[in-house]
């Protein structure tokens, strides 16, 4: 499965969003791996270094917004993201970004493969 499974029959605004997402996960660090997984109602990429089993982030879209799910929050610093959920993986609910929250989802990112290497 690829990530274009996750782009079908979406709008073409969160299209493009996921697709930053996207580009934002892999360049957190040089050795982030990308799977797809799901059926066609709910697919999801996960992003993950050395092992599928370590997940830092994952990408899935609704009609309205993409949910980008973060994983080892209990340790990394979010900055201000209103990061949801009670549990791992907490997540994030984006509709747009704007250059500020770029920046910040960037170092979340690069907190998050920090943290999950130790």
């Amino acid at each position: 499965m690829s990530f274009d499974t996750i782009l079908t029959g979406k709008p073409q605004p969160l299209q493009q969003l996921a697709m930053q997402l996207k580009g934002l996960a892999l360049k957190a660090d040089k050795h982030m791996m990308e799977h797809v997984y799901g059926g066609a109602k709910s697919p999801v990429a996960l992003y993950s270094i050395g092992n599928l089993n370590n997940v830092l982030f994952g990408i899935q879209l609704t009609d309205r917004y993409c949910v980008l799910y973060l994983h080892h929050t209990a340790n990394a610093d979010t900055m201000t993201l209103k990061v949801e959920g009670e549990k791992e993986p907490r997540y994030v609910k984006i509709a747009a970004i704007s250059p500020e929250m770029e920046k910040e989802l960037k170092e979340v990112m690069k907190n998050i493969v920090r943290v999950s290497k130790h």
